[in-house]
């Protein structure tokens, strides 16, 4: 018995020592106290957190936050400021590395930081042109961290000018509204709807009535241009597809039809014709429908007229009276030509010859002789030019049975339909010009309007 007390007592101070141990252990030594993680997002798409750490002898430490276990050589420490280490983090897996004044570091891993967010909100279009029977599709990218909720809200402004059915707007009525595309997280975007009935939903009607003179003002010529380049920049400006848009255009969606006009000259004088500009040719940007375009003209002789008023005619040909005024229109080349520099494509004003002359616009592309065996093959598209000696025109449209040309005509600008079987296409054309080389990209288009 009296050996047992004396190993009891012989153990006291051993306890006692692992006791006080104990004690500095886990009131003395430093370590993580806190850690905060803000809830607002830094601007390189980070979040601070801020580290308090138990340091009860207030001893000089440094601390670095880091992806890794080890740490880097070059990792920038920072000295303990009020115990508080504070760090911007991505999300993921990190650890607090603790410096002490001898060099010792402790590493210690920290939970995984969680960042969900949505950065930001982009939209196909900020301004958006609309006419009655038409819809527009709008399409949203989200640019977004970790898991979150990428429901969208659509609201209009005034649902008296559109309404919206998630995301798609229908128009109502003319005017201007605005829509706005909403985040969870509140971001918003906006597009801005302007409808009008200045054109009209694509569709073929050769029996428009022609375009009278001075039918616009000044303000309505300048939305119908910004309404043209706005179509022919979202097929995709010097593509295929905006040149279809720029033929179609003028033939289907623009109102009134343009009517024909013999030239008076054009602007690659040759022949020893007149060097003329705006007179029966019009080889500009934009529709000439109003006397502002006059700035823009070159060389003026007979007239300048825009489209749809009175010009001197110099033809004696289809019934046309030379010294006679005509309203200004376009030419089968004039149309053409107009079409493709539009489009983006810089052509030349020239004419449609096909036999006498190397710079005419039947000589654009690969020239195919018109056969029925060619036709069938389907080895053209839509926006090819078709031709025959001293006429051009576009194909406008390709479905199983037929095919749809915008040409200027006597009569003024039209679309024709031809079946690909029926004699007459092949009797009043000659060739056909495949034109990937000259536009090299194919942009948006369909065979149909």
């Amino acid at each position: 018995m009296k050996l047992i007390k004396q190993l009891i007592f012989s153990l006291i101070p051993i306890i006692l020592l692992l006791i006080i141990i104990e004690i500095f252990l886990k009131f003395g030594t430093i370590k993580i106290e806190s850690i905060k993680i803000k809830d607002t997002l830094n601007t390189d798409n980070t979040k601070t957190m801020i580290i308090e750490i138990y340091n009860p002898f207030n001893k000089e430490y440094k601390c670095v936050i880091s992806s890794n276990k080890n740490i880097n050589d070059d990792a920038e420490w920072k000295k303990l400021k009020n115990n508080k280490c504070e760090f911007n983090v991505n999300a993921g897996k990190h650890y607090l590395h603790l410096k002490d004044n001898r060099g010792s570091i402790t590493t210690t891993e920290l939970e995984k930081v969680e960042i969900n967010a949505i950065l930001d909100l982009e939209l196909n279009k900020q301004k958006v042109f609309l006419t009655l029977g038409e819809t527009f599709i709008i399409e949203s990218k989200l640019s977004t961290l970790g898991n979150v909720d990428e429901t969208l809200t659509y609201s209009s402004s005034d649902e008296n000018i559109v309404i919206l059915e998630n995301n798609i707007i229908t128009p109502v009525n003319n005017g201007n509204a605005v829509v706005t595309v909403e985040t969870t997280n509140n971001i918003k975007k906006e597009i801005n709807v302007i409808v009008t009935d200045l054109y009209k939903k694509a569709s073929l009607d050769n029996n428009k009535t022609k375009l009278t003179c001075k039918r616009y003002n000044s303000e309505e010529a300048q939305l119908l241009d910004e309404i043209l380049e706005y179509k022919i920049n979202e097929a995709g400006y010097q593509t295929r597809g905006a040149v279809v848009t720029s033929a179609r255009f003028l033939v289907l969606e623009f109102p009134y039809k343009i009517d024909y006009f013999f030239e008076n000259g054009r602007l690659n004088n040759y022949d020893g014709k007149a060097y003329v500009d705006g007179e029966g040719r019009y080889y500009h940007k934009g529709l000439y429908l109003h006397e502002d375009k006059f700035n823009t003209l070159v060389s003026i002789k007979y007239g300048p007229a825009i489209w749809g008023c009175p010009l001197i005619n110099w033809q004696d040909e289809y019934g046309y009276v030379p010294g006679k005024k005509y309203p200004n229109g376009l030419d089968c080349s004039g149309f053409v030509s107009w079409a493709l520099y539009n489009a983006g494509f810089d052509v030349g004003d020239s004419g449609a010859g096909d036999t006498y002359r190397d710079d005419d616009i039947g000589d654009l592309g690969i020239k195919h002789e018109l056969t029925k065996e060619f036709v069938l093959s389907g080895n053209y598209k839509v926006g090819d030019l078709i031709g025959r000696d001293g006429h051009i025109a576009i194909i406008a449209g390709i479905d199983e049975e037929n095919i749809h040309i915008a040409e200027s005509l006597v009569g003024g600008v039209v679309i024709k339909t031809f079946p690909k079987n029926g004699p007459s296409l092949y009797n009043l054309y000659s060739f056909i010009n495949t034109m990937d080389e000259i536009y090299k990209n194919e942009g948006k288009y369909t065979n149909m309007w």
